[in-house]
């Protein structure tokens, strides 16, 4: 999803077998998802309507990275809803504002849900993550975490304080928020935090212009 990015290398990983990682693939999604390797994909993706996963070839890709885009991929697959999805956003104003706040919450629910149908993978998200840091992927390098947004910290903390990469603040009103999104259960409940907090940011950021730059990145 657009929540994990990564500059894009177009060398060939060493350590990893792409036959493998798209079995692996469609094993974990229980159906015949078609599996795309492509070199000029800057993230990995899945398009929930056509059934189609997309993986990024970045250089020196480790096992646990592959493996951590592979299961956040699949979670999709199984848990995102494309009919929801699609008549949600036929209702929603400002759509592209919406998406990046649904995606948001909307991860922290499929990577949930992937670790506990397969235990296996919480170590290759902790690991993913800790490496994507160490690079500095969510460009937090000489910020004050506390400044920043409260969707950006939502984002922050269930994909790298969830793993006790980073502490990320939040005020005792902004608690609820974070014990919500640890919580969605449905997706009709991550459409419903995310126009919760969508609405908080577009209030608090009259001028802000939501389309272009999104409250989360």
């Amino acid at each position: 999803s657009g929540t994990i990015q990564h500059m894009l290398n177009t060398n060939t990983p060493k350590s990893v077998n792409k036959t493998s990682k798209s079995l692996l693939a469609k094993c974990m999604a229980t159906e015949d998802i078609h599996v795309e390797h492509n070199a000029s994909a800057e993230t990995a993706s899945f398009d929930i309507q056509n059934r189609c996963l997309t993986l990024p070839v970045w250089k020196d890709m480790s096992n646990s990275m592959y493996d951590m885009l592979v299961a956040h991929e699949v979670s999709h697959a199984l848990n995102t809803p494309f009919a929801e999805w699609d008549a949600e956003i036929k209702t929603i104003k400002n759509i592209p504002a919406f998406m990046q706040v649904a995606n948001v919450v909307e991860d922290a629910r499929i990577e949930r849900m992937i670790k506990q149908r397969y235990p296996g993978v919480r170590k290759d998200f902790s690991r993913a993550y800790a490496e994507l840091h160490a690079s500095d992927l969510f460009e937090l390098a000489g910020k004050d975490i506390a400044e920043l947004n409260l969707i950006d910290r939502l984002n922050i903390e269930f994909k790298l304080g969830l793993f006790g990469h980073m502490q990320v603040p939040f005020s005792q009103d902004e608690q609820q928020y974070v014990t919500r999104m640890a919580n969605t259960q449905t997706f009709a409940e991550v459409v419903e935090l995310a126009k919760e907090l969508l609405a908080d940011w577009e209030l608090n950021n009259p001028q802000e212009d939501q389309g272009q730059d999104g409250a989360a990145q």
